[in-house]
């Protein structure tokens, strides 16, 4: 049971007795005196807020899964349903290949009763039909075929869940640094409403002075509260693209600006319509080989006169009368095999449009980039250290300080946003590379 007392003093004395059991010794008594704290009770409110806060914010980061992007990318392809369902129409693709070789039902007859001149006697005979070889072979070849083809569908799914992937993870990289900058910039502002309101204490400035001054800060402040939605709405696409509801964090000291050293592996878009253009060379093969003659052979066991025993063989072909039939679907054959080849030429030649464009648009921005970081970067940061130190000398009025500054911020920025224009960039040229 838990006692309280109190006793007054001058100011509050607070005793609290509290009964814990201890080993070996049945319960001790604890005592604990708190004083009344005599300082600025706002203060310590907001230290304990924020201190409050950042443990809360520490302890969220920490039950969440931090993914790197490779991580995120394994996860991505293991449970996407998609693929998942693509690789089941891979492996029931290839337990038909052994169909290839089905050849027709075996045919038995027999024949009883009066067939010589004696009242019984019987023919067994058994036929057994085949196709011409080059039909079982230019299936198999259809039939395996078939399954690289639907290899390279799943190819093409792989890359551009991948792709989709490393867009939304360096999309979330670039909110975050835009939450810091915005930080940086609610710190400043912040300062700078502080000076505006002392200096309009002590008549040095107006009121429009600081009713601007705050106006700008809750504007960052605005804009604050809607990234946070920002990041919320890009981590449940990332969510999505990963097949789950947990919560997920990713690497936010990975550089915002990828990687340009690109290598040319194998494009998947042109590889699928090779494989396909093939499968179209397979059809017209084995149209054509259905053209040639069936043949069949055959065995039959008979009885003359109450005598067994009498075995002979036989055998035949099965020749179409009308051609025309079989000739058409040939022709459509080598028609389709036609269209497979003009589109694969288009598809390289978009492929190679594409990387070119790619290229030059990742020469363009890396010389933006350049720029940024050896000229208007420094400059921005001069400026802002250089206003600021002026308003708050008195030197400059807000409104020129909130135009450098303004000025400043917007730089910085540009220069994120070109950082992930360059990313973005560089995703979609290893996507057409196939690279991931």
């Amino acid at each position: 049971m838990d006692i309280f007392k109190r006793r007054n003093t001058g100011g509050v004395e607070r005793f609290v007795v509290l009964k814990r059991p201890m080993p070996h010794s049945g319960s001790v008594l604890i005592r604990q005196r708190f004083r009344p704290f005599q300082g600025d009770k706002k203060k310590v409110f907001v230290t304990l807020k924020g201190s409050v806060f950042s443990l809360a914010l520490m302890l969220s980061l920490t039950a969440h899964t931090q993914l790197t992007l490779t991580q995120a990318i394994e996860r991505a392809t293991q449970q996407n349903l998609t693929l998942k369902t693509t690789q089941f129409n891979i492996q029931s693709q290839q337990a038909l290949i052994g169909s290839a070789w089905s050849l027709p039902k075996l045919s038995a007859d027999l024949l009883a009763g009066q067939i010589q001149n004696r009242p019984f006697d019987y023919t067994l005979s058994a036929v057994q039909s085949f196709e011409p070889f080059g039909v079982y072979r230019s299936r198999a070849k259809v039939l395996n075929q078939q399954v690289n083809v639907t290899q390279k569908q799943q190819d093409i799914q792989r890359n551009e869940l991948v792709f989709n992937v490393k867009q939304q993870y360096y999309q979330l990289l670039y909110l975050y640094r835009l939450q810091q900058l915005l930080r940086v910039q609610d710190t400043l502002y912040q300062k700078a409403a502080e000076a505006s309101t002392v200096r309009y204490k002590t008549g040095e400035s107006t009121q429009l002075e600081l009713v601007a001054s705050e106006t700008t800060r809750r504007e960052t402040q605005n804009r604050q509260a809607v990234l946070v939605r920002d990041l919320q709405t890009s981590y449940m696409s990332l969510q999505a693209l990963l097949y789950t509801n947990e919560p997920i964090q990713i690497d936010t000291l990975l550089s915002l600006q990828r990687s340009s050293t690109v290598r040319e592996i194998s494009n998947r878009y042109v590889a699928l319509a090779e494989e396909e253009n093939r499968l179209n060379r397979t059809f017209t093969e084995l149209e054509r080989a259905q053209l040639k003659p069936d043949w069949r052979v055959g065995v039959a066991n008979q009885s003359i006169e109450k005598r067994l025993g009498f075995t002979y063989v036989s055998g035949g072909l099965g020749i179409p009368l009308n051609t025309k039939p079989q000739k058409a679907r040939i022709e459509a054959a080598r028609i389709s095999e036609q269209a497979g080849e003009n589109q694969l030429k288009a598809i390289r030649f978009q492929t190679e449009a594409n990387v070119k464009i790619l290229r030059e648009t990742l020469n363009k921005i890396q010389s933006t980039l350049l720029y940024y970081e050896q000229s208007a970067l420094p400059q921005a940061d001069l400026l802002l250290k250089t206003t600021y130190k002026q308003f708050r000398l008195g030197d400059i009025e807000y409104v020129e300080f909130f135009q450098n500054t303004r000025q400043a911020w917007q730089i910085r920025e540009a220069y994120l946003s070109e950082q992930l224009r360059f990313s973005q960039t560089v995703i979609e040229l290893e996507k057409w590379l196939g690279i991931e």
